[in-house]
């Protein structure tokens, strides 16, 4: 696998890890806004469905980690954060 595909298939593993990302704190927000706001309902549902979708996406977003951010050249775990230069297992540059 050369270079160039390496850095193309982190960058589709980037795009994913910040759509779960995205879709945790969008399930997260309206607890947050009903705890800061006092509120008891927000689009209809209650604290405890918003608590429970906030879970939710918590799990999703863990699942992808544990699962979907490898490397793509060695599958290992790369490292943390989204703005890898390259891998700590094998070292290959990843952006």
């Amino acid at each position: 696998m050369s270079n160039r595909n390496i850095k193309e298939e982190f960058a589709k593993v980037i795009l994913n890890a910040k759509i779960a990302a995205g879709i945790f704190f969008i399930l997260l927000t309206p607890s947050i806004v009903m705890i800061i706001k006092d509120r008891t309902e927000v689009f209809g549902q209650d604290q405890d469905f918003w608590f429970r979708a906030g879970i939710a996406g918590f799990v999703l977003y863990m699942g992808f980690t544990i699962f979907m951010w490898k490397c793509p050249k060695c599958g290992k775990f790369p490292g943390r954060g989204w703005f890898r230069k390259e891998c700590q297992s094998c070292g290959v540059e990843l952006s």
